[in-house]
């Protein structure tokens, strides 16, 4: 397989000042380092050939990134992480959440320009003249503002990525039109699952079977994000809910595909299931000689209980309810869930990603599995984190690398360097992320059904 070239490119804030900005009618927060001030004017978008000759202006090899659902569940972690980054020149967090926003802008005390506003996506020109001469856009909001988002970073020819999206054929081809590079999933999974199928890819002779695997300990509703993300995975109707197998998609129901999977402690065994990602879409496309690719989760049993009772009822249907155009059950339920259970924590809160590979190297059969933890006692901030700071090195990446001849949407097992991807996710020293190899018999594989 012929595989895609990846790109190379060659203080503390002492107070912070808080002025109204009377075009937007918004406070506007900024991190402010006098001696550096400099730093934070606008700049044009780099252009990387320009950037190879001339290097007397270091400030141009140094990103702008804007931030949109900053101060979210996950979003303020990635702000955080960008924030500590010596090599991005600035960072904007836009959040409607003013009271959050400004407890973020505190707690990122890292980061020689770090500025915030308070801005509702539904103020389409605001957030257009926040894009103005950025770099990239990082969108922290909920897949359900997908659309929209998209629409935007657009327009403004700015390159995007997100947590987890599924593009239209029209949105690839308006974001190659307008000759940005985006990514759709940037977390451990989608996102760092990508990148270290690339990584085994790269290692083993063949890649033929790819088992993604996640636990989720965790409330149904720590944030309006989570909430959407789980309803997306485990709703029975949802469309993208599917595995590849043999050369084709299949569709799962809701719960199918049950499979034990063997976690780090404190989690052990679990029965995980197919969960909708995007994972089983595109690194079949890279990787050809993929026989088998899924992606499998679970939850707290009585979470995954409570699911199987709204599916049983049909709480979840994308189906309008009667006399009430535009309003399906699922939105129902959503807000119903949301009203009465909405920022509620559950202990223990534990995210654990795991990427199983079945491949061949110097003619055995090898199984690799990689796990992706993180501290037991980060508690209930622990599934923004994970996923914050997995996809804040991706960020951080594509702002410092940029488009090159990839244009429009790229997957992140094509974008990124995978050796390059997990160096900068361990010098974080946050995440422990370990992997070993198994070698296994062609019996022992025959007898090991994929879906059960």
């Amino acid at each position: 397989m012929e595989r895609a070239p990846y790109f190379r490119t060659l203080s503390r804030v002492d107070h912070r000042v808080g002025y109204w900005d009377p075009f937007s009618w918004t406070m506007t927060w900024r991190k402010h380092d006098h001696a550096q001030q400099h730093r934070c004017q606008r700049r044009r978008p780099f252009d990387r050939e320009v950037i190879l000759m001339d290097t007397t202006d270091t400030q141009k090899l140094r990103p702008r990134v804007v931030v949109l659902g900053a101060a979210g569940e996950v979003g303020a972690w990635v702000s955080r992480e960008l924030a500590d980054c010596a090599d991005i020149g600035s960072l904007l967090l836009l959040d409607v959440d003013a009271d959050r926003l400004d407890q973020l802008v505190t707690a990122a005390t890292q980061g020689e320009c770090v500025e915030a506003r308070v801005i509702d996506l539904k103020n389409r020109q605001r957030v257009l003249d926040a894009l103005q001469d950025a770099d990239l856009l990082m969108n922290c909001t909920s897949l359900t503002l997908f659309d929209e988002v998209i629409d935007l970073a657009v327009e403004a020819r700015v390159n995007y990525a997100d947590l987890i999206s599924v593009p239209t054929p029209a949105q690839r081809h308006a974001a190659a039109d307008a000759g940005i590079t985006a990514v759709s999933g940037l977390g451990s999974s989608p996102g760092l699952s990508n990148v270290l199928v690339s990584h085994a890819h790269r290692e083993l002779t063949s890649v033929e079977e790819v088992h993604i695997q996640g636990v989720a300990w965790r409330a149904i509703a720590p944030s309006p994000g989570l909430l959407d993300t789980i309803l997306w995975e485990l709703a029975d109707d949802t469309p993208t809910r599917q595995y590849f197998q043999n050369g084709r998609y299949h569709w799962a129901a809701s719960m199918d595909g049950s499979r034990v999977a063997e976690f780090p402690e404190p989690i052990g065994k679990q029965h995980v299931y197919f969960v909708s990602h995007t994972e089983p879409q595109t690194l079949p496309k890279h990787f050809p000689d993929l026989k088998f690719c899924a992606m499998r989760v679970t939850w707290p049993v009585e979470l995954m209980n409570d699911m199987r009772v709204l599916n049983k009822y049909g709480l979840l249907d994308s189906v309008e309810l009667p006399d009430m155009p535009g309003v399906t059950a699922l939105d129902a339920t959503r807000a119903r869930i949301w009203q009465k259970l909405g920022g509620v924590r559950t202990a223990p809160c534990l995210l654990f990603t795991q990427v199983e590979v079945l491949g061949t190297l110097s003619g055995r059969t090898i199984r690799r599995v990689y796990n992706l933890t993180h501290p037991v006692d980060w508690g209930d901030i622990a599934t923004g984190r994970q996923t914050g700071i997995c996809a804040a090195v991706g960020a951080h990446l594509l702002a410092k690398h940029g488009s090159g001849q990839q244009l429009g949407f790229v997957d992140p097992e094509v974008y990124y360097d995978p050796d390059e991807f997990i160096a900068e996710l361990q010098k974080r020293g946050t995440l422990e992320l370990t992997w070993s190899d198994i070698e296994v018999s062609t019996e022992a594989i025959e007898r090991a059904p994929h879906v059960v």
